[in-house]
């Protein structure tokens, strides 16, 4: 006998933690008493004339679970499968005129 299922919809139960990779990439580019930037790049870009955009991204693994619909043909229903995973995501902070990083942007690495 053969078991079909079908696919109805997958939902990814993720959730990427922005608050805490905002105080990772604010504590590792402190800045001095002098509120100067602290990593090379920054010091050769910074004017105090100018605006500056400054970027900082930051690798982070999330575990969480991926739900899956599925309907059997066997017996009419529509069952959930909770599948666990870990995923990498690239995270990408910005910086304008605040005085801190925010969250804005991230990409996944799978």
């Amino acid at each position: 006998m053969i078991h079909t299922r079908i696919i109805t919809g997958i939902t990814s139960q993720l959730r990427l933690p922005a608050t805490l990779l905002e105080d990772i990439v604010n504590h590792r580019t402190r800045t001095t008493k002098y509120n100067y930037p602290v990593t090379g790049i920054e010091r050769s870009l910074y004017c105090s004339d100018l605006d500056t955009i400054m970027t900082y991204s930051i690798e982070t693994t999330i575990k969480g679970n991926l739900q899956i619909e599925a309907y059997n043909n066997n017996s009419n229903t529509v069952e959930l499968i909770l599948v666990p995973i870990a995923s990498s995501f690239l995270a990408t902070c910005i910086k304008g005129n605040e005085h801190r990083y925010k969250f804005e942007f991230c990409s996944s690495l799978n």
